[in-house]
C-alpha cells in the first residue's frame, strides 16, 4: 500500500450500510442547485484583476480546508481523504475549434491565494494551448488506441488494483479521473449549470457545473456529490462557506 493519494478514514456504521447498499458513485450522487448574487464579487475582481472562474477554484480551497469532509472519497467499501488537492477542468486549445477540449488536472496548494491560483490556471492553459503535450493528454490519447474488448479487460484489472492501492501513482497523477473535484465553467459558452454524473472510475466525489456571471454578479452552481462520504448537514455548511466567499470575497481573500 503505497497511500500516494489517500488516507484511510474511520466511518460510522451508518455510512458502512450505506456503501454496502450503494457500491457505486453514481447510485451515491446527489444534486444541488445553488443560486449565487454577488455583486460584490464584479468589483472585487475588478480591482485585483482576477478573473471569475479562478476566483472559483479559490473558493472551492477555502471551502475544502475548512470542510475536510468534502475530500473525501469511497473506495473498495472504504472511505479514504485525498491527501493532494487536485482539480480536473477542460481547456479548449483552439476557441474557434468546437472539438479542441482537453480535459486537464492540476493541484492547488492550501496556502495559495486567489491570485496565486489564477496564476496556476495560466500556467496550465498556456501549456495546453502551446505544443506541449500534458500528461493526461498522453494517457487518454494512449487509452483511445486501446480495442475496446481489451480496454474492457484492464479497466477491470486496474479497478481491481486500485482498490487495494496497487495502482501505479503515474496513472494516478496523469489520470483525470483520480481528482477530487470536477469542475466546468459552461457559462465560459455561454451554458447553464447541469447536474452531471459522478464517475464510478477514479476518486473524484464532486461534480461541480457554473453557469454565466453576468454584469450584477449573478450566477448559478450545480453540485453533484457523492452522498455516501459525509451527512448532509456537513454538505450543506460546505455549499454555505463556498456561498460566502462568493458573497464576501474582501473577507477571504487576506
Amino acid at each position: 500500500m503505497n497511500q500516494f493519494d489517500r488516507h484511510r478514514v474511520h466511518h460510522k456504521s451508518y455510512h458502512q450500510t450505506e456503501i454496502l447498499i450503494m457500491p457505486t458513485r453514481n447510485e451515491g450522487t446527489i444534486t444541488a442547485n445553488v443560486h449565487v448574487e454577488a455583486p460584490q464579487l464584479v468589483s472585487f475582481l475588478k480591482e485585483r484583476k482576477l478573473r471569475f472562474f479562478p476566483y472559483v477554484l479559490f473558493a472551492c480551497l477555502v471551502t475544502v480546508k475548512q470542510h475536510p469532509v468534502m475530500r473525501r472519497f469511497v473506495m473498495g467499501h472504504r472511505i479514504y481523504d485525498h491527501k493532494r488537492l487536485w482539480v480536473s477542468t477542460v481547456i479548449k486549445k483552439d476557441k474557434s475549434d468546437e472539438i479542441s477540449n482537453h480535459f486537464v488536472k492540476f493541484e492547488i496548494k492550501e496556502t495559495m491565494k486567489a491570485a496565486d491560483v489564477q496564476a496556476r490556471l495560466d500556467e496550465l492553459i498556456t501549456q495546453t494551448r502551446s505544443d506541449k503535450v500534458h500528461s493526461s493528454d498522453r494517457l487518454i490519447t494512449g487509452l483511445s488506441l486501446i480495442p475496446g474488448f481489451v480496454f474492457s479487460i484492464g479497466i477491470k484489472i486496474a479497478a481491481w488494483l486500485d482498490c487495494r492501492d496497487l495502482l501505479p501513482n503515474a496513472i494516478i497523477q496523469s489520470d483525470p479521473l483520480h481528482t477530487c473535484l470536477i469542475i466546468a465553467n459552461l457559462g465560459s459558452i455561454q451554458g447553464q449549470s447541469v447536474a452531471h454524473h459522478l464517475f464510478n472510475w477514479g476518486t473524484c466525489s464532486l461534480v461541480i457545473t457554473i453557469g454565466e456571471f453576468d454584469s450584477r454578479g449573478t450566477v448559478d452552481f450545480t453540485f453533484s456529490i457523492d452522498e455516501r462520504i459525509g451527512e448532509g448537514l456537513a454538505f450543506f455548511r460546505a455549499i454555505d462557506t463556498f456561498k460566502k466567499v462568493l458573497e464576501d470575497p474582501y473577507g477571504y481573500d487576506e
